[in-house]
């Protein structure tokens, strides 16, 4: 009776599940991983109905963490990129960059901080995976961007995990190092948009070698990725994309740009062209999540400590809304936000802290501090928690 779905989203159907049982009080799950050298964990934090979390647990990740090479060795983003972990329905997936392997956990609905390993890490295909995209027709492609860089992807098995898909390693030279040196000339980012292409993007070494975006068309029912890539090279004075973010209703997509504040892809010519944005004050702009609630780009920037509102209209213009100041010197990396009984939250790493700062979305331009929720305090030497170490951040809401 199936005959005529694709391949990849038969394999996907097992995925899909009746509605659960909600715990009483709670609405879902963050997550972040630890990236410890002697052992990676993802720490969970169970999410109550006013936004506010409290500690769930420490789950291994069957691998261990590694730092990339900085001129600061203690400095934080140790992954120099966005979505280390992702979830997507109810499963969760992150990299293990000290073990070159990738990881699939089933999420107990009743009880998010609950994961359940499906089968065992699988090798990345390469050296250093850094960022995971996972896309609406099953297929899970990890960003490689150490020594042996590129793109590798996988299907999703709910029983078995992730298993290699034939013919699925693209190269994407980037001339790095294991660990990679950066954030210069480093990889960062991976998604899939809903025209059937797979992005990444690559970091910029120099004015006469700014960044760009990997463009490949991916067949849906197949999984198979173009031979080659599409060399999209962003415009100056862009020169670093970054955590990448895709424009609802529209082929586009925002980029983080540390080097200037963001910028606005438009994909629907070859190669794509890019609208490069200067934010005021900005200092280090390198994430980038959205909320649909307030149709609100939200960017993250360690250097100015502080999150910035963005609006993108139908003819991808884009205006500052509002820019928000967190604690000095709190690092705030990554950024997800979670939506739930018509309210939006965003959950923001703020990795020297070692704290996710959470913020109630009510309405566009009144982001409204709701906790500072201390990581170090709440674990309590269950596991490792550095500042220099911690990555990624990812949502779960019960259904």
């Amino acid at each position: 009776m199936f005959s005529s779905l694709p391949l990849i989203c038969l394999s996907l159907l097992p995925l899909v599940s009746a509605a659960p049982t909600r715990r009483a009080g709670l609405v879902g799950a963050a997550y972040i991983i630890n990236n410890d050298p002697s052992g990676n964990s993802i720490l969970a934090s169970n999410m109550a109905e006013d936004g506010t979390l409290t500690f769930g647990g420490a789950i291994s990740a069957g691998g261990i963490g590694l730092h990339g090479n900085n001129t600061n060795p203690n400095a934080g983003d140790p992954l120099f990129s966005q979505d280390a972990i992702k979830v997507v329905g109810g499963y969760l997936y992150t990299v293990n960059s000290g073990s070159n392997t990738v990881v699939m956990f089933k999420i107990n609905p009743e009880n998010p901080s609950d994961l359940t390993m499906l089968g065992q890490p699988v090798n990345s295909g390469g050296d250093f995976p850094l960022s995971i995209a996972v896309s609406e027709w099953g297929q899970v492609c990890v960003l490689n961007g150490g020594a042996v860089s590129n793109v590798s992807c996988f299907k999703a098995d709910p029983a078995n995990g992730l298993t290699a898909l034939p013919d699925a390693i693209r190269a994407l030279p980037l001339s790095q190092t294991t660990p990679p040196s950066g954030p210069a000339g480093s990889a960062s980012d991976i998604i899939f948009t809903p025209s059937h292409k797979l992005l990444a993007s690559v970091k910029g070494s120099s004015e006469s070698q700014p960044g760009y975006i990997a463009e490949w068309a991916v067949d849906p029912t197949t999984g198979q990725l173009s031979q080659d890539f599409v060399k999209n090279t962003i415009s100056s004075p862009g020169m670093n994309p970054f955590g990448m973010t895709p424009i609802p209703g529209r082929d586009a997509i925002l980029s983080a740009d540390p080097a200037v504040g963001y910028a606005i892809w438009d994909l629907t010519t070859v190669p794509a062209t890019s609208n490069v944005i200067s934010v005021s004050g900005q200092m280090a702009i390198c994430w980038s999540t959205y909320s649909a609630s307030t149709q609100s780009f939200f960017l993250v920037d360690p250097g100015a400590s502080e999150v910035v509102e963005v609006a993108i209209d139908e003819s991808l213009q884009s205006t500052t809304i509002k820019q928000y100041q967190l604690a000095t010197g709190s690092g705030p990396l990554d950024g997800a936000v979670g939506s739930f009984a018509g309210k939006d939250y965003l959950y923001v790493l703020s990795a020297a802290m070692t704290s996710i700062d959470v913020f109630a979305l009510p309405s566009k331009g009144g982001a409204e501090p709701v906790q500072t929720f201390n990581l170090t305090t709440a674990v309590n030497d269950m596991t490792p928690v550095s500042s220099k170490n911690l990555q990624g951040m990812a949502v779960y809401i019960v259904a």
